[in-house]
């Protein structure tokens, strides 16, 4: 069913739901966890788009919409800190393996470590 053809408490829910996914995999991440995260995410951020859309059209007024509001927005406080933590989590590693592998610089910091880069391409 596309974003159009469900109503904006659905497309809220959706989003919502996608959220609690990503909440779950953030609890046990992995690499492919994070990959998963992202598509998610995404997905998320279409629904709300979507339901961004349809409230600014004049419409009746659908029942639990602003319930499914307030819910959407635990999952997005939920996911923002689980994403910082694991934020916080990397920049600390980060830091050590800077320590361990190159010592400090002039000023007293760990050293910066050349990171590879990573391309994601999909077609």
């Amino acid at each position: 069913m596309s974003n159009q053809a469900l109503g904006v408490t659905e497309q809220l829910a959706a989003a919502r739901k996608e959220l609690e996914r990503v909440c779950d995999l953030l609890l046990a991440p992995s690499p492919e966890a994070l990959d998963q995260c992202a598509s998610l995410l995404q997905s998320a951020v279409a629904q709300v788009t979507a339901s961004k859309a349809a409230i600014a059209t004049p419409a009746p007024r659908q029942p639990g919409a602003t319930a499914e509001g307030r819910r959407l927005h635990a999952a997005v406080r939920r996911a923002r800190r689980l994403l910082e933590a694991a934020n916080e989590y990397h920049q600390n590693w980060a830091r050590r393996i800077g320590i361990l592998s190159a010592g400090y610089d002039g000023r007293g910091e760990p050293a910066a470590v050349e990171r590879g880069r990573r391309l994601i391409i999909r077609g």
